[in-house]
């Protein structure tokens, strides 16, 4: 198993949420479309979460090229950085494979936090990453693991992965 630190982050997608709520909602076939998606487990083993981040599909650069893609997971909120992990860049894929095992501790002021799993293209010739998508899942329940956490998932939009996640439904 691998455990790694992250540097900082420029983006918008670290910082807090505001007092808007959870209110649930549907989330509209159009908001998921073309963003590709994550094939991902969450075990818990005592107080850890074990991600293991296995494979995406369907990852789609600026003007529909192949991505150079990565995926970072964090806690969230975390103001002082120290889980915040990210996975090896597979360079030049729309199907990249990572098969890597990330480890998050959890502390109980933790349980009211998300962890937020991103997907990131870097620019090539440049050290700017464009954000593909999001998901996250809420602490606490998958502490409580009630459903399996196995599976492919929708990367859906900033706004809406911050808060939510979209399990791929599988074919009957």
């Amino acid at each position: 198993l691998t455990k790694g630190q992250c540097g900082a982050v420029g983006s918008s997608l670290w910082k807090q949420r505001g007092p808007s709520g959870s209110r649930r909602r549907k989330i509209s076939r159009a908001r998921v479309k073309g963003k590709g998606q994550l094939k991902l487990s969450v075990e818990v083993q005592g107080r850890v979460l074990v991600l293991h981040v296995m494979e995406a599909k369907g990852l789609m650069g600026k003007e529909y090229q192949t991505c150079d893609s990565y995926v970072k997971m964090s806690i969230v909120p975390d103001a002082d950085w120290k889980c915040r992990q990210k996975t090896k860049t597979v360079p030049d894929s729309k199907n990249p494979v990572f098969h890597e095992h990330f480890l998050f501790p959890v502390q109980e002021e933790d349980e009211q936090k998300r962890l937020l799993v991103t997907v990131w293209n870097r620019e090539r010739n440049s050290r700017q990453s464009e954000l593909i998508g999001c998901m996250s899942f809420g602490v606490k329940s998958l502490l409580t693991l009630d459903k399996e956490i196995s599976g492919w998932y929708y990367l859906l939009g900033e706004d809406l992965g911050r808060t939510k996640h979209l399990k791929v439904a599988t074919q009957r």
